[in-house]
């Protein structure tokens, strides 16, 4: 059954999402909005065959004012953001169900959906603000990676069981859209309002990490992370995503000081061990190679962290760390036991484990 909720999508040259994106949330939603920003492509015609209401506006480099244009567009009691390059997963109409009741009976509620991002190194998901009531007087803030403010009432934050399912930040997406250099332009020019902003630097960093610029994503990661304090709710994901940077620009003083930390204040967050283990592999010292099978085996006993807490890579507390671990075995020639961690990690279907467990087992 649709509920009352009005699925807003702003795009430009979307041609290749759009359809796949009205198709998948049309089960769920009495309408969908397609604000275009001056796509050269068939965005529009395809959103339009594809059922939705399309509208044109002109873009003026700030996300939230399409965002906030989309809201006023809505003739449903329930906004659903969701971009372009997302998919809402099958079968969720409970979902749908479960959380239009609640929005409708509170205005002040704001829910949050999980969002599994596709990305060159696997699976992340994290936990995003984008249902809301549209009587609640909410609207966007910040030209770019914009956030929900509201005026009129104290918002309250809930989870949903809503699943969306995001590409936008595979390299080929990124770089394919000119999106990293649009987003990097909007967020350089917010960046001269305060140069010490962390948030802004955060997200620099994490374009540059997209688009595999590392020595330029620890750079601003480094600034978002020294002006950032524990309190900030994106400062676990913040220590991940600058941990990964330092790794791959073979920083390991730094990453090292970096995962003291970060793992006294997260101590159960397992990115962050699994991490750990992956600088040890890296830096490839006798005097450390003992301790990667028992940070990979932590790994699996802590498990997959909860995505309503932390941003995380699928797989870290189980099939890659089991991965990780049979890679250990097999290069100290221990190979029953390389064999079982790659059956283990082959059993969710990780390809690198299924090729090595061929290989070993010919």
């Amino acid at each position: 059954m649709k509920q009352p909720i009005s699925a807003c999508i702003m795009t430009k040259n979307e041609q290749d999402t759009i359809g796949n994106c009205v198709d998948s949330i049309r089960p769920y939603v009495e309408e969908i909005i397609v604000l275009d920003t001056g796509s050269e492509d068939a965005t529009a015609d395809i959103a339009f065959t594809k059922g939705a209401a399309v509208f044109h506006t002109v873009w003026q480099n700030d996300f939230s004012k399409v965002r906030n244009e989309l809201i006023q567009l809505a003739k449903q009691p329930i906004i659903l953001m969701i971009d372009a390059d997302e998919i809402a997963v099958p079968k969720q109409e409970r979902a749908f169900s479960e959380v239009g009741k609640r929005l409708l009976s509170d205005e002040s509620l704001v829910a949050k959906i999980s969002i599994f991002n596709e990305t060159d190194d696997g699976i992340s998901s994290a936990n995003i603000s984008r249902i809301f009531n549209k009587d609640s007087g909410i609207f966007f803030k910040g030209v770019v990676h914009e956030q929900i403010e509201c005026s009129n009432t104290e918002l309250k934050f809930i989870q949903s069981d809503i699943v969306l399912r995001h590409t936008g930040y595979l390299s080929s997406q990124i770089i394919g859209n000119n999106k990293y250099e649009r987003n990097l332009t909007l967020l350089f020019k917010e960046l001269e309002k305060n140069n010490k902003n962390s948030y802004i630097h955060f997200q620099i960093g994490r374009t540059y990490s997209a688009s595999g610029v590392y020595e330029k994503a620890a750079h601003h990661l480094n600034l978002a992370y020294k002006f950032s304090s524990a309190e900030y709710a994106y400062h676990s994901a913040l220590i991940q995503a600058y941990g990964w940077a330092l790794l791959r620009t073979k920083k390991f003083s730094e990453l090292f000081e970096l995962l003291q930390t970060g793992l006294q204040l997260y101590p159960d967050y397992t990115d962050l061990y699994f991490l750990y283990g992956c600088t040890l592999v890296e830096l490839k010292s006798a005097e450390h190679v003992h301790l990667i099978p028992d940070i990979f085996l932590g790994c699996i006993e802590l498990g997959e962290p909860d995505p309503q807490k932390y941003e995380t890579v699928s797989g870290v507390g189980s099939f890659k760390a089991y991965y990780n671990l049979g890679l250990y075995y097999e290069l100290t020639g221990q190979i029953d036991r390389a064999l079982i961690a790659y059956k283990n990690s082959a059993e969710a279907d990780f390809k690198p484990a299924i090729e090595r467990l061929s290989q070993l087992r010919t």
